[in-house]
């Protein structure tokens, strides 16, 4: 008997928890299909192209370069005897910084003088025989071309004499040097850095959009991050023809402030392009633009249905966009609700 109520107890019980997990399904399936049935739609709102008035002035970081900079190289050897400029010393371009031992040279260059001098000599003496047909016409072939290889040799020697005395190519400072009294040098040697700071330059980086704006002579305000309370300008003396890898143009701007020699090479600063009048631009929010700034998009509505449109678009600074093209004054976009949205996602504008 007890086994019999054992059983029947057991039996209730599969029974209620088959009744129970169908019960769960059967409010699951329900839910699903009513979750699908509200989910026919996404609710979306939407805003219009306006036409707005943006100025156009915008600003690019940049920084300052020296106008000349070059690596002075021997193109002699021998031990340095004379030291007249040192490191932080200004000099004029063909100043001497270095003296090279030149007794050699000199030796050999007095000798070729010398020989250059007689070959001089005795070619005019060919010459004036050859007059009167005292020499033959080889003899005085002999002659020119002794004094013309006697010169080229004391030319060659007059360049490695010159050589000796190390001068500046360039007028400015000497910011590092590689020498010492008695250092031997050889050709190809680096001697020292040499900089010129008159005037600096400010080279900055813009956008195709920003680009065109810019005009080769406009003079332009200039910020110095490192030098506060301190008014610089430049004008524009260069804008490259092609965009570099990040699709940005080179536009370097000629300091002309007579306070720029508080600017150092290496310091940043801040060029502030501003122009007088303000335009009219089609302009929508940052948010309503689906896709990158280099592939960007919007979603529009036609019959209840999101229709996708490539658009090209221009970041401004207060969160909008100017619209370059693909759309128009006046037209809807979705503004908010595109997470789930795509072509031909069916749309409610709330």
């Amino acid at each position: 008997m007890k086994k019999l109520l054992i059983v029947a107890f057991m039996l209730i019980g599969v029974s209620a928890i088959a009744f129970t997990l169908y019960k769960n399904k059967t409010e699951l399936e329900e839910s699903a299909n009513l979750a699908m049935k509200t989910s026919e739609f996404f609710s979306v709102t939407t805003e219009k192209v306006a036409e707005s008035s943006v100025n156009r002035n915008f600003e690019a970081n940049g920084t300052f370069e020296a106008n000349q900079e070059l690596k002075l190289m021997a193109e002699t050897s021998g031990s340095i005897l004379k030291i007249y400029k040192r490191k932080g010393d200004y000099v004029k371009a063909g100043e001497a910084i270095l003296q090279v031992d030149d007794r050699l040279i000199r030796a050999d260059y007095t000798i070729a003088q010398l020989n250059r001098d007689q070959a001089e000599k005795d070619m005019q003496r060919f010459e004036n025989l050859a007059s009167t047909d005292a020499v033959t016409k080889k003899q005085l072939e002999d002659s020119q071309k002794a004094f013309k290889i006697a010169d080229a040799q004391l030319s060659a020697l007059q360049k490695r004499l010159d050589d000796t005395k190390i001068k500046a190519p360039i007028s400015g400072y000497i910011n590092e040097e590689y020498y010492e009294l008695g250092t031997l040098v050889s050709p190809g040697m680096a001697i020292a850095d040499l900089i010129n700071t008159t005037p600096l330059k400010l080279a900055v980086n813009v956008t195709e959009y920003e680009i065109s704006k810019v005009k080769l002579g406009d003079v332009v305000p200039v910020n110095v991050n490192a030098i506060k309370g301190e008014d610089f300008a430049g004008k524009v003396d260069f804008i490259s023809n092609k965009a570099d890898g990040s699709f940005k143009y080179e536009v370097i701007l000629v300091m002309t402030s007579p306070n720029q020699k508080l600017i150092k090479p290496g310091m940043f600063g801040t060029a502030k392009f501003q122009f007088s009048q303000e335009s009219k631009v089609l302009t929508i929010n940052r948010k309503s633009v689906v896709g990158s700034l280099k592939d960007p998009g919007v979603y529009t509505v036609k019959d209840g249905v999101a229709v996708y449109r490539p658009i090209q678009i221009s970041p401004l600074e207060d969160g909008t966009v100017e619209v370059l093209s693909g759309l128009q004054a006046g037209e809807e976009i979705i503004a908010s609700g595109l997470i789930n949205i795509k072509e031909g996602s069916k749309v409610k504008v709330q």
